[in-house]
């Protein structure tokens, strides 16, 4: 979770993410945000609301169309797979190199 914080904040883009945590998963949502509810691309930790099997990270966007979408792969890749997310789901690209 570290390393995706790490890229959102040298990714050029910070001020077009928000954020919020609750004790053990990261949550994200396009800025400016509107009144609630609104998507949200959740990153579940194994200690999280909805844990990932071990050795794995698992992003879900979670869509107020209900189309909700959920993968898990393994720790190594977080940091692609969160940018996929933020790229298909909000229409933001990083403008630095930051999901490599």
């Amino acid at each position: 979770m570290v390393d995706i914080v790490r890229s959102i904040i040298t990714s050029g883009r910070a001020d077009e993410l928000g954020s919020a945590t609750s004790h053990f998963d990261l949550i994200v949502a396009a800025q400016p945000a509107d009144e609630p509810p609104f998507d949200v691309i959740a990153v579940r930790t194994l200690a999280g609301l909805r844990p990932p099997p071990n050795d794995r990270v698992r992003i879900e966007h979670q869509s107020l169309t209900g189309h909700d979408d959920s993968i898990d792969r393994p720790v190594t890749e977080s940091v692609r797979l969160f940018w996929r997310f933020v790229v298909e789901k909000f229409g933001i690209e990083p403008a630095l190199s930051s999901h490599d």
